[in-house]
């Protein structure tokens, strides 16, 4: 299980870096907050799917070519798997409720990057 104090600002960390300023931020800004999740998640007996997806936006972050549509794909893949692993983690305190902005966000980011 995940611990909640490392959640909340794990998610907190994670929507600044999706809410950071374009003209700011590098796609390789996520890298540090996708490493921290990874840890966290690859503790949890129930969240193989979602570290396996982490980890291609890794990739694909790193990669000296990042093809928008792919990662959009990713994005998407990405949102449903964390609302789904919220559904797991019942009702403490507010993390599954965070974690459905957190897909919200990220389905975002991927209709962003779709348009491109």
């Amino acid at each position: 299980m995940l611990d909640h104090e490392k959640s909340s600002d794990l998610l907190d960390s994670t929507m600044d870096v999706l809410n950071a300023d374009p003209a700011t931020s590098t796609p390789q800004s996520g890298t540090g907050v996708i490493n921290s999740w990874l840890e966290e998640l690859r503790k949890a007996d129930n969240a193989a799917d979602i570290t396996n997806s982490l980890e291609q936006v890794k990739t694909q972050l790193e990669s000296g070519e990042i093809s928008a549509g792919e990662l959009s794909d990713l994005f998407t893949t990405l949102a449903t798997q964390t609302v789904e692993f919220s559904t797991r983690l019942g009702s403490e305190g507010d993390i599954a409720y965070r974690l459905e902005g957190l897909a919200s966000a990220l389905r975002s980011l991927a209709g962003q990057l779709g348009n491109q």
